[in-house]
C-alpha cells in the first residue's frame, strides 16, 4: 500500500533532517577538533620554557608588576591541561564524526524511499524513524551549537535549492 499524504511529508522531513545532521555533526567533529588543537599548543606554550623565561625576565624588567602574575599563569597552564582532559574534546570529535556517518547511512535509506513513494510501505517508513530515533542517544553527550546547526541548515537548503 503506498503511503500516506502525511507519511510522504514523514519521509522527505526525515530525509531533510537527516541530511542536516550529517552537516552538522561533521562541523561538530571539526570544532571538538580544532578545540583540542588550540587547547594542546597552549598548554604546550604556556607550560614550556620559554613561557617561564618569559615570566621571569617580566618580573625583572618591571619590578612594579603584581608578584602574582607567575604563579597565575602556572595556575592558568593547569586548568587548561586539567580541561582538556576532562572535557575529552577528542574522544567527542569521533563520536560526532561517527554520527555524522550513521545519519548519512540513514539519509541514503530515506532518499531510496522517497524516490519510490507511491511503492513504499508504512512499516518501512517506521523502520527508518525507529533507526533515526535510535541516534539521539550518543547525541546527548554532545554538545549543541547553534551557529553550527545554522550553517548545516543552510548548506542542505543551498544543496536542495530551498528558500532560506
Amino acid at each position: 500500500m503506498a503511503l500516506s499524504p502525511e507519511e510522504q511529508t514523514r519521509v522527505w522531513e526525515g530525509l531533510y533532517t537527516s541530511e542536516v545532521r550529517i552537516h552538522y555533526y561533521a562541523y561538530l567533529s571539526i570544532h571538538y577538533q580544532r578545540v583540542q588543537t588550540f587547547l594542546t599548543w597552549l598548554t604546550l606554550v604556556l607550560s614550556g620554557g620559554a613561557a617561564a623565561t618569559f615570566v621571569a625576565k617580566l618580573s625583572t624588567d618591571y619590578p612594579w608588576l603584581p608578584t602574582w602574575i607567575p604563579a597565575a599563569l602556572s595556575l592558568l597552564t593547569a586548568a587548561f591541561s586539567a580541561y582538556s582532559l576532562v572535557a575529552k574534546n577528542e574522544r567527542k570529535g569521533i563520536d560526532s564524526s561517527k554520527l555524522s556517518q550513521r545519519y548519512t547511512e540513514v539519509a541514503l535509506s530515506f532518499d531510496k524511499v522517497f524516490r519510490r513513494m507511491e511503492a513504499a510501505t508504512s512499516d518501512e517508513l517506521e523502520k527508518l524513524e525507529t533507526e533515526e530515533a535510535k541516534l539521539g542517544e550518543p547525541a546527548h553527550s554532545l554538545a549543541y551549537i547553534k551557529r553550527l546547526m545554522r550553517c548545516a541548515e543552510s548548506d542542505v537548503k543551498k544543496a536542495r535549492k530551498l528558500k532560506s
